[in-house]
């Protein structure tokens, strides 16, 4: 899972006195750099457990994580959850813990580091394409153009991959795909529950869900996994995961949102495939060609272009919060 498209509606504001918005930035940059980190700490941690096995530990560890801090949380809310609630955040849980985990470390252990960043900016591409077929949003000229940009720009990072090196190379970029497609479902899903719920009980109780929904497919996975053997770097890497992957850029990103334009927040996700380039690049040695630069360039613009027509759509966005 990488940076969350989640727009300013998916986190309710919170009554305290407003940070700087040099503080923030600097948090942002923060959050960009533990998120581009992630799929590098997912290679590490690929060579020591399987995929399955990374996702039901990641999405596990995770939520004990968010669980401990909500319970020692002294002004946490009282959940008051109503049958229609649960099973509503048991979706939530499927889109944004389970489904979205799989796809991306699956699709990671085929794929190669740089399209996983590449492939995983299209979050808010996908947002708006979900966002349309349920009738949430007009579909304009802008916004076509930009989603035919950034597809296209996936479908020849895919192909021109696949027919140079893996044959299944192909495969893992398509589930990529797939899990930017069911956190952006997970996104679009979250709104409904954003003025009711902050974002720590929201991540709680998503992991939590997505946890025990993980068991039946990811036990056997954990209990097969040669423990002894394990590398340090595989330890290491999911423990970045969990940590810096999992909890503290989504707090700080949620955050961010609470004080600055959405706008603004959204900008910092073109840094993180950049992040992700360069990781991969210097600790993998993973070749960045020029021909994936191109396509690279294809599909961030594609988002900015996707996102520039989402906001002359929109009538008016909040005012920013600045310091007093």
């Amino acid at each position: 899972m990488s940076s969350p498209a989640i727009s300013e509606q998916a986190v309710s504001p919170t009554s305290r006195k407003s940070t700087s918005p040099a503080r923030m930035y600097g948090l942002l940059v923060l959050a960009t750099l533990c998120w581009g980190g992630t799929p590098v700490a997912g290679k590490e941690a690929l060579q020591g457990f399987g995929p399955m096995a990374l996702a039901q530990l990641r999405v596990l560890l995770s939520a004990i994580v968010y669980m401990t801090v909500f319970l020692i949380w002294r002004n946490r809310p009282r959940l008051k959850l109503t049958r229609r609630d649960w099973l509503f955040f048991v979706v939530v849980a499927l889109m944004g813990s389970c489904l979205n985990q799989v796809f991306f470390i699956v699709g990671l252990s085929k794929s190669s580091v740089v399209h996983s960043g590449l492939i995983s900016s299209t979050g808010p591409v996908m947002v708006l394409l979900i966002s349309c077929l349920a009738r949430l949003e007009a579909l304009t000229f802008q916004k076509i153009a930009g989603m035919s940009l950034s597809f296209s720009g996936v479908v020849l990072l895919t192909i021109g991959q696949a027919s140079q090196q893996w044959g299944n190379y192909w495969l893992g970029d398509v589930l990529l795909l797939g899990g930017s497609a069911t956190f952006a479902a997970y996104t679009v899903l979250v709104k409904e529950l954003a003025d009711r719920y902050d974002a720590l009980t929201l991540n709680t109780l998503a992991f939590a869900l997505g946890a025990i929904i993980l068991i039946p497919f990811g036990a056997q996975s954990v209990w097969e996994a040669n423990w002894v053997g394990l590398s340090i770097s595989a330890w290491l890497g999911l423990l970045y995961m969990v940590v810096f992957g999992s909890v503290i850029p989504y707090l700080l990103y949620a955050f961010a949102l609470t004080e600055l334009m959405a706008s603004r927040v959204a900008a910092f996700s073109y840094l993180q495939p950049l992040v992700t380039a360069a990781l991969g690049a210097w600790w993998l040695a993973e070749k960045l060609t020029l021909q994936v630069m191109l396509y690279g360039v294809m599909i961030l613009l594609g988002v900015y272009v996707t996102e520039w027509g989402r906001d002359n759509g929109e009538a008016a966005e909040k005012p920013e919060k600045t310091a007093p």
